[in-house]
């Protein structure tokens, strides 16, 4: 009985054709990496969920600053999951330099931070003040400061203006967005369908 199971499951491999492996194996990786992709954003929105108050901000150390830079499009920096947009290039106490990024919710494409508009984003180079924030955890990238206070010379905004933003744009979409849970799905249909055991169509002979 599994010698004869054993040689109908052979028979069926050899007459696979190379097209159907080569559908089998692409549709298989791409569905496990656009997988991995979203699993990854939803651990790292998990990981980094926004204060719950303006106290809990108040409690984190002040940052002193210099803005050295506003950085956006190509000048900006580039992370695993897509930076805010724009970020501020900085110099710290120390003498040492730094990007730090406004908040917004982690996913790629990045989306632009819109709590800064363009009037006040020109009033940020060559100011100097303090800002309080965290650095971004889990994302096994570069370190990624998130700033949630501001005050930089005649620029002022609170933690409530950072999370009404913040929460203006998750409310423009779900993280993920839908059309990644929509590649993922297509993907898994595609897979599904390339392992199913299609009859082949042979070709009939002519009568003679």
């Amino acid at each position: 009985m599994l010698s004869d199971l054993f040689r109908s499951w052979r028979r069926r491999l050899a007459a696979t054709s190379s097209s159907r492996w080569l559908l089998r194996i692409t549709s298989l990786v791409l569905l496990v990496l656009c997988g991995l992709h979203i699993g990854y954003t939803l651990r790292a929105q998990g990981l980094n969920p926004a204060p719950e108050s303006a106290a809990d901000v108040a409690r984190w150390p002040i940052v002193p600053i210099e803005v050295l830079h506003v950085l956006e499009g190509l000048d900006a920096p580039v992370a695993g999951l897509a930076s805010a947009q724009p970020a501020l290039n900085v110099r710290l106490a120390d003498d040492t330099q730094q990007s730090m990024e406004f908040p917004v919710p982690l996913t790629w494409p990045g989306r632009r931070a819109t709590v800064l508009d363009d009037a006040a984003l020109r009033k940020l180079p060559g100011c100097m003040g303090y800002v309080r924030g965290e650095f971004l955890r889990g994302l096994g990238s570069a370190p990624r400061f998130r700033i949630w206070e501001l005050h930089c010379g005649p620029v002022h905004h609170s933690y409530e203006d950072f999370r009404s933003a913040y929460d203006a744009a998750r409310s423009e979409g779900p993280t993920p967005a839908r059309w990644q849970w929509g590649v993922l799905a297509a993907l898994l249909l595609v897979a599904l369908l390339a392992w199913v055991p299609w009859p082949s169509r042979r070709p009939h002979s002519a009568d003679v």
